[in-house]
């Protein structure tokens, strides 16, 4: 979007950054754990801005508003490799959405002495046309076209929910998004998009909550899944845009095998942390009703199914040490399987709230630990650039090599 890219500004602690390649991918970090707030200017320029996409409501309430304001849900760092970043505001923000004197959106930090150029992201034309599109799906990170069915989760009937998730909270905040999907609601969600818009997509996204009976859900998402897969066939992109599920594992392991022959797919059964007494914590339902070493053992049926390094797993860096988060992502990449790492957002509706914020340390050593394991393994990023919470794209791509540059605040 913009030819000049300001890198730090001179006296900064960013100007020990030796490669200014991978400098956005440390802005990042601090980003996530300091969050963003929007400057009064580029609200109101932005409120008359019809073409991007602005942050609803789902699935992500962070913990202080902007000021009756709807602000980007993400943005692009600009820089060699654009770096796709979530504008999240935790009530201190480091950072500041703005405008340079032309009108073109800056990130800034005074307190680290930095400004970028950002990038605003497109929405998908077809959803702005069609209302009753806009209830089924959103675009995630510029570039996924993301559904998520069904919007609830049955830990949430007797309060053994993973301690971070805010499902019921938004669904109950907001109900313009359908509560459950059926495959002819994807099939025909997909057709529409990539008739309109298929040059913004890299991948098709499906989550949601959990039914009870493990097995029936899990088919369900394979259906779902199969119907995405189909459209894209239709139009004759299924080698080019990627069919993405997170679920939890059915009961029964044979059920996997519904996956088998799926073109371009990349699945997820996530244990959230490594570190077992803390997986206790923080999801008890997962460890009630399946277990973290069943997860495992799943884990390792589903990547002989769908392939090496394309079934996959979440480690949420700040829920644990972030040595544990290292260690559990090195465990699963020497079985083949690619760990996914978020940086954990913290979400106002959740069990765990606003108690917990890693600090920009926190996230630079697990990014360190991270690159050393993308150096090592064919590990494959489950986003590909449209993470707007994760790390492995910046992995994936070298950002995180040598020494972190200083750029903790407080």
């Amino acid at each position: 979007m913009n030819d000049q890219r300001p890198t730090a500004l001179a006296g900064s602690r960013a100007a020990n950054i030796v490669d200014p390649t991978s400098q956005s991918a440390w802005i990042k970090l601090s980003m996530l754990s300091n969050g963003v707030t929007i400057s009064p200017g580029f609200s109101s320029w932005f409120d008359a801005q019809l073409r991007y996409v602005r942050r609803r409501n789902f699935y992500n309430s962070p913990g202080a508003a902007f000021k009756g304001s709807s602000p980007p849900q993400e943005i692009r760092i600009a820089d060699v490799i654009p770096i796709t970043v979530a504008v999240n505001n935790y009530g201190r923000p480091v950072w500041e959405l703005s405008l340079d004197p032309e009108q073109r959106p800056l990130i800034v930090s005074t307190e680290l002495g930095i400004s970028k150029y950002a990038e605003l992201l497109y929405d998908l034309t077809a959803t702005s046309d069609e209302p009753e599109l806009a209830r089924l799906c959103n675009l995630y990170g510029g570039s996924a076209l993301s559904f998520f069915s069904p919007r609830a989760c049955y830990f949430f009937a007797d309060g053994t929910e993973c301690r971070f998730c805010s499902l019921a909270g938004t669904a109950i905040e907001s109900d313009e998004f359908a509560s459950r999907l059926t495959p002819s609601d994807i099939e025909q969600s997909v057709s529409a998009v990539v008739y309109q818009d298929s040059e913004l997509l890299t991948q098709i996204m499906i989550v949601g909550g959990n039914e009870r009976n493990l097995d029936r859900g899990f088919l369900h998402q394979v259906a779902l899944v199969r119907a995405a897969s189909n459209a894209l066939h239709r139009a004759g992109l299924a080698d080019r845009v990627s069919v993405h599920l997170i679920v939890m594992p059915p009961r029964n392991l044979k059920l996997i095998e519904e996956l088998r022959n799926v073109t371009n797919l990349h699945v997820g059964f996530n244990l959230e942390v490594w570190d077992p007494d803390r997986f206790d914590n923080i999801a008890p339902g997962k460890r009630n009703d399946y277990g973290q070493d069943e997860i495992l053992t799943a884990l390792v049926r589903l990547r002989d199914i769908v392939g090496p390094y394309r079934a996959h797993s979440i480690l949420i860096a700040g829920l644990e040490p972030p040595q544990s988060t290292i260690e559990g992502a090195k465990a699963l990449a020497e079985q083949g399987i690619s760990p996914i790492i978020n940086a954990y957002h913290s979400d106002r509706h959740s069990a765990i709230g606003l108690s917990i914020r890693p600090n920009y340390q926190h996230l630079a050593e697990v990014a360190v630990g991270l690159q050393a394991l993308h150096d090592k393994y064919p590990i494959e990023p489950y986003w590909s650039g449209c993470g707007r919470n994760a790390l492995d794209f910046e992995a994936a791509n070298g950002m995180f090599r040598g020494n972190a540059p200083n750029l903790e605040v407080g």
